[in-house]
């Protein structure tokens, strides 16, 4: 009766040990896969900020221009906004 029960620890700790070795290659595929990831992301994320260059901002004298126009608030808002594209195309 004690051979069987240690014939059968035995076989459960090879078991549990195995399951051990096979979680952690899991848990390194997976950490590799988001290593990976992670990288892409950061490399994608430094490639777009080279091409972005600063915004221009609208001069005061430009501002004073659509002002001075004469036209209603909201008028004078979307030609501002018309400027202020135009310089940052």
């Amino acid at each position: 009766m004690i051979i069987k029960r240690n014939m059968a620890v035995d076989s459960l700790t090879k078991v549990c040990e195995e399951s051990l070795s096979l979680i952690k290659q899991l848990i390194d595929a997976d950490n590799e896969v988001y290593g990976k990831g992670f990288e892409d992301g950061m490399a994608a994320q430094a490639k777009i900020q080279q091409t972005l260059r600063p915004l221009v901002k609208l001069t005061d004298e430009e501002i004073m221009q659509v002002m001075e126009i004469g036209l209603g608030v909201r008028d004078s808002i979307e030609t501002a906004i018309d400027k202020f594209m135009e310089k940052n195309r």
